[in-house]
């Protein structure tokens, strides 16, 4: 028990001195922060791509709307005619019912995917973009850092380039 007392306790020294060190040199260091979730998704380009992304869900909807309107109507011609049909005559509505539901279940699926294809090509597109803004500024403004705003527990507003970097990605 003793012996991992002093190995913390030694982690602890060590950490203290690291800690101690780095805000001796964080006094020549230019740093800035951003907060990227905002950055990104305040840009005229995200937004005009969130656009498009909800006009193409609508679309989808609509026709998944349209499949489940014909999957309703044929479920209720079933139970309304099930008593005057033939048992073979029942069983291929019955099949053709099932097929319905697959066909509906494959297109909701397959519309899905698309969705987030095109939302993770949105995030890629303005991500890449986000890369370069963030060397090129960083270099311009002359910064030795610039760290993302979820990795700090605290930083002075006065550090946040978020603006300005918002700026930069929508005149790229």
């Amino acid at each position: 028990m003793q012996r991992y007392t002093g190995a913390v306790r030694g982690m602890v020294i060590a950490a203290a001195m690291i800690g101690y060190a780095g805000v001796a040199c964080a006094g020549d260091m230019k740093i800035g922060y951003v907060d990227v979730k905002s950055a990104v998704e305040n840009t005229a380009a995200y937004q005009a791509g969130l656009k498009k992304l909800e006009a193409l869900k609508n679309q989808k909807q609509k026709e998944l709307d349209a499949m489940s309107a014909k999957i309703d109507q044929a479920e209720k011609d079933i139970l309304g005619q099930s008593m005057a049909m033939s048992p073979d005559r029942l069983a291929a509505k019955q099949q053709d019912l099932n097929e319905m539901r697959k066909n509906y279940n494959r297109t909701r699926d397959d519309a899905n995917e698309e969705l987030a294809t095109e939302k993770n090509r949105l995030d890629m597109s303005v991500g890449a973009k986000l890369q370069t803004v963030l060397q090129e500024f960083g270099k311009e403004g002359g910064f030795d850092m610039i760290l993302p705003r979820p990795v700090m527990l605290y930083a002075d507003p006065k550090f946040d380039v978020t603006a300005e970097i918002t700026k930069r990605l929508d005149k790229k």
